[in-house]
Order: C-alpha cells, then sequence, then structure tokens
C-alpha cells in the first residue's frame, strides 16, 4: 500500500481534532464555583412590643392597636449557597375594601425598609389590615419572599378612630 505524503498524514484525524474543537469551550473551567441557582430560605417574624390588641384577629399573624411598636424579624434566612444577603420590607395596607396600597406609616416616601440586619425595628398607625412582606435578596439577584398579615386596631384605650 502506497505511503501518504508526508503533509497529508494528519488528514484522517482532522475529523476527531475539529470535534474536540468543538467541545472545549462547553466544559467551563473545573474551578469555576457553580452559579447557585437555590433560592434564599426566608422566614419572617414579627413581634409586637406595645400596644398589643385585647382582640386578636385569628386571621393574622398579629394583632396591635394604632401606634404599636413592634420588631420584625428574619431570623432564619439564609442563603444555602453562603452568600451575603439584605432585607426589604415592604408594608401594604387594604382598609378593608380588598386593594392593597403602599403604607404611609415608615414614612412619608416610602414604604420599603432595606437592612441588612436580622431584626428591623417599626412602627405601626394606620389602623387597617397590613401585609408585610419579607424579601431576602442574595448579590447575584437571587430572591424570595414570604408575606405576613398584621391587624392594626383603634387605639383601645384612647379613643382614636
Amino acid at each position: 500500500m502506497p505511503s501518504l505524503p508526508r503533509a497529508m498524514r494528519w488528514l484522517p484525524a482532522f475529523p476527531v481534532l475539529l470535534a474536540v474543537i468543538a467541545w472545549l469551550p462547553l466544559t467551563g473551567c473545573e474551578d469555576d464555583p457553580a452559579v447557585p441557582t437555590v433560592p434564599p430560605a426566608v422566614s419572617a417574624g414579627i413581634t409586637i412590643l406595645n400596644l398589643q390588641s385585647s382582640n386578636p384577629d385569628p386571621l393574622s399573624f398579629a394583632t396591635c392597636q394604632t401606634g404599636a411598636g413592634v420588631l420584625l424579624e428574619a431570623h432564619g434566612s439564609h442563603d444555602p449557597a453562603g452568600q451575603p444577603i439584605e432585607f426589604e420590607w415592604r408594608d401594604e395596607v387594604d382598609y378593608g375594601d380588598g386593594r392593597r396600597v403602599p403604607a404611609p406609616d415608615w414614612g412619608p416616601t416610602s414604604s420599603v425598609l432595606r437592612t441588612t440586619e436580622l431584626d428591623q425595628p417599626a412602627q405601626f398607625s394606620t389602623v387597617a389590615y397590613h401585609y408585610v412582606t419579607l424579601t431576602v435578596r442574595t448579590r447575584d439577584g437571587r430572591t424570595a419572599s414570604e408575606t405576613l398579615r398584621v391587624t392594626v386596631t383603634s387605639c383601645e384605650e384612647c379613643g382614636t378612630q
């Protein structure tokens, strides 16, 4: 059998070489960390610090009177991938008509509190059903949320309506 000229001896391996070149970009680097896809764990809680209501709403997580000081709690929230997390607390109110609107209680221009702390003090002044949502956000943008309903009643001893 005649032998191939020296310049053409690599031709039978050419398809294999092309396959390897096409496959290499798909493999990535082995030492790159995997991109997390699991959302962070969220665990919201609210502790009424003062002005608890003597008539709790069984449909709500908590019931308090107008002007109550509360502690918004994110204990148990974490990122399984270990990234730092930020907490965003959003307060919306329903005045009994089934529509949620931003609550005015946490400042004149915002119903949102952002923090990196597990505990955030706040106050409820608006008599309404409050829907308080904790959103946990990681640096790479993954989020998870939980909403708690809090009923805020009028002051039981002062006649505030």
